[in-house]
Formats: C-alpha cells, sequence, structure tokens
C-alpha cells in the first residue's frame, strides 16, 4: 500500500525502511528513529498515526488470543500497540533493529538479518554478530552478543529435546540451546551471516586463517653437536671418542628419560579418565535440564489453558 498522506505528515523528513500491512488499511511503518502505527478510519474511530522511539529501554511482546501487544519502556513513560498474531514477527524484527541502532547496541549500517523468539530465549541475527537475550522481555540491556570478528567455527550439538549451537569465538566454545525443531533455521542464518561477514564460502575456510604452517625440516642447532668438527651426516666419529649428542641419545630403561615417559604416561591416561567421567556428568546433567524443560514447558501450558476457563 502507499504511504498515507498523514503517515507522510510525521515522517519528519526520515524515510520508511520497513513497512508492514496489519490487515485492512492499518499498517505499520518503520523510520531509522521511530515505529509508526497507522490506523485507518473506522466506523468508532477516526484516521490516526501513533508514534514509538526507538530509544527505548525494554521491549515486551504479550500473547493473546489472537493479537499480540507489544509494550514499550522508556526511562520515564511507556507506549503499547496491538498487532494480529501472524504479523508480530514481521514487526518486532524491523523494531528491534531500530532500537538497536539506536540505543548504540548496532552499528548504524548493520542490518539484523532474521530475530527469533522462542519462550525466553530472543536471538537477533546481524550482519555483523549474534545477540542472544534471555528473560520475560523481548529485548532489554541484559544481553549477550557474540561478534563474527573473533567466531572462527560454528557447530551443533545434538539433543533429544535441545540442540546446542556452538560459536568458537576467543578460542572458546559459546553454546546457545536452541529446541531442536527450529535449529535449522537458526543455524542457517547464523552460517550465512558469518560466511558473508568474512567472505568465505564454507565453514573450514573459517579455520584455515587460524592455522599456521609447520615446516617440513628443522633447522639443526650447532651446538647440538658440541665443538667437534666433525660433520655426524658427513664423517665417521671416533669409536672411542665421547660425542655429546650421541651420549644423550644412548639411555637405557633405567635412565631419567625413561622415568619421565613412564609418568607422562600415567599422567595422560589419569587425565583421559577425568574427561569420561566429565562427560558421563555433561550427558546426566543435560537429561536432567531437558527434563526440567519439559516440565516447565507442562506447567506453563497448563497455567494458560487455566486463565482461559478451560
Amino acid at each position: 500500500m502507499d504511504v498515507p498522506p498523514l503517515v507522510t505528515d510525521r515522517l519528519d523528513g526520515e524515510s520508511v525502511r520497513t513497512q508492514v500491512d496489519l490487515g485492512g488499511e492499518d499498517a505499520v511503518f518503520v523510520t531509522p528513529s521511530r515505529t509508526l502505527v497507522y490506523r485507518a478510519e473506522g466506523l468508532l474511530s477516526d484516521e490516526s498515526v501513533s508514534a514509538y522511539p526507538h530509544d527505548v529501554e525494554r521491549i515486551d511482546a504479550v500473547s493473546g488470543r489472537r493479537k499480540k501487544t507489544i509494550e514499550l519502556t522508556y526511562v520515564d513513560t511507556a507506549g503499547k500497540f496491538t498487532v494480529p498474531e501472524d504479523r508480530a514477527d514481521a514487526v518486532i524484527a524491523p523494531l528491534l533493529e531500530g532500537v538497536l541502532a539506536v540505543t548504540g547496541v548496532t552499528d548504524p549500517d548493520e542490518g539484523v538479518r532474521q530475530a527469533f523468539r522462542f519462550s525466553e530465549l530472543t536471538l537477533v541475527v546481524t550482519d555483523a554478530r549474534v545477540l542472544k537475550h534471555v528473560g520475560g522481555a523481548v529485548w532489554d540491556d541484559d544481553f549477550a552478543a557474540y561478534d563474527f570478528e573473533g567466531v572462527t567455527d560454528l557447530d551443533t550439538e545434538e539433543g533429544s529435546v535441545a540442540t546446542q549451537l556452538v560459536l568458537e569465538a576467543g578460542g572458546r566454545p559459546q553454546r546457545i540451546k536452541l529446541p531442536s525443531e527450529e535449529a535449522a533455521s537458526v543455524v542457517h542464518a547464523v552460517e550465512s551471516a558469518l560466511l558473508t561477514f568474512h567472505d568465505v564460502d564454507a565453514i573450514p575456510d573459517l579455520r584455515d586463517d587460524e592455522t599456521e604452517e609447520t615446516p617440513d625440516t628443522e633447522e639443526v642447532d650447532s651446538d647440538e653437536f658440541g665443538d667437534s668438527d666433525i660433520d655426524p651426516l658427513v664423517d665417521e666419529p671416533d669409536p672411542g671418542a665421547s660425542h655429546p649428542a650421541i651420549d644423550r641419545v644412548a639411555d637405557d630403561d633405567g635412565s631419567p628419560e625413561s622415568q619421565e615417559s613412564d609418568t607422562t604416561t600415567d599422567a595422560e591416561s589419569d587425565a583421559a579418565s577425568v574427561h569420561e567421567r566429565l562427560a558421563s556428568l555433561e550427558a546426566a546433567v543435560e537429561r536432567q535440564t531437558e527434563l526440567l524443560e519439559r516440565q516447565q514447558e507442562t506447567i506453563e501450558t497448563l497455567v494458560d489453558e487455566l486463565r482461559r476457563g478451560r
């Protein structure tokens, strides 16, 4: 639909970045600094435009039977508007893009590729990072950011109920738990943005930059063979002579070198045993966490149905 004259009058010179049709003649128009909600003239109401600046402290999305209420909290005031449930995601994504830019979370030219909402987890995939927010709100200041600049690998870990997205950042794995049925969409969005940011064709290409080539040959320290004029690769040493390099290599089973080797083997065996026990504990914790999440989902469903009188 065309931009209504009443909306044009309220743009104040800004351009419309995103327009979302809400059904009928109602629509949402998102500019860099504000979200404008247009309501067409009806039997009981006049044509109107409400403006919601993007310098918010918090965004909430409250679901109703057929509509979702988007609540915006500011430093000294608040505002809210409703949209059809099936259009809520289309409105929230550009709204978040504007909020993140105005509040300085993202760069001015950094676009939001996709926003995901799973229960109390919100993920926003931008051109340069993944933003993670956990809580009842869709967004507030309590979030984690994983910048693509420092990401060197992307992987997933499958579970029976949840799938973990694993980002290797700064040499450490950063895990984000996702519903298994939705994981593929998130992974695709993150992978596409990550590859575009680094201008590579596949995830293994990210690791190439981190891999240093090992030289085929090693330089031999001249002191290894002492001050002798004998070239160990050409000349034959005097059988009766003492040679520092040969003396160091020739050791028996009772030598300090052999004892050190045995100690190293025992330490490696102990480390492997510890790793196996840790892996077993992690698997048990994962199973318990999944059971608790399923119980929480069941409780939330029952509470919701009780509220609706079912």
